[in-house]
């Protein structure tokens, strides 16, 4: 047995490529831009809990801290954020330091007339290092 073809059947397989390969192409660069994003907060997190640590040490200021979470980011991810805005500071009492770390995301996906605006905005916050001696030991 041989398959019939129907009359007017030819390039049909042509059609649904050009119908599909854009919208599939589309759905990769979604997932790439999906990942993007994802690794873009984890690499802000990082930032915002180490320039929080830095500046939670005796001695320290916010502004250590900030340049800290700064270096980072140029370390690990010098393209992947754009309009990177580090913000530290003590917080209760001066007894903690808070550290904010925000940014806009590389974008791949370009659609005209729509900005994604894709942006990460990542708090830390850890107590001040303070020297606390032990019960019953005099301070010299």
């Amino acid at each position: 047995m041989t398959g019939r073809r129907l009359r007017g059947d030819e390039g049909s397989a042509t059609t649904e490529l050009v119908i599909i390969a854009p919208a599939f192409l589309f759905m990769i660069l979604l997932t790439v831009q999906l990942a993007l994003y994802f690794h873009a907060i984890s690499v802000a997190s990082a930032a915002a809990q180490e320039g929080a640590h830095d500046a939670s040490l005796l001695g320290a200021t916010t502004e250590q801290g900030e340049q800290t979470a700064r270096d980072l980011i140029a370390d690990l991810a010098p393209r992947l954020l754009s309009g990177v805005a580090v913000h530290g500071g003590r917080v209760d009492g001066n007894d903690r330091v808070r550290m904010t770390v925000r940014g806009d995301v590389a974008q791949i996906v370009t659609i005209p007339g729509v900005d994604l605006g894709i942006a990460v905005n990542e708090t830390a916050e850890t107590p001040v290092e303070q020297f606390r001696p032990a019960a019953g030991v005099a301070v010299p």
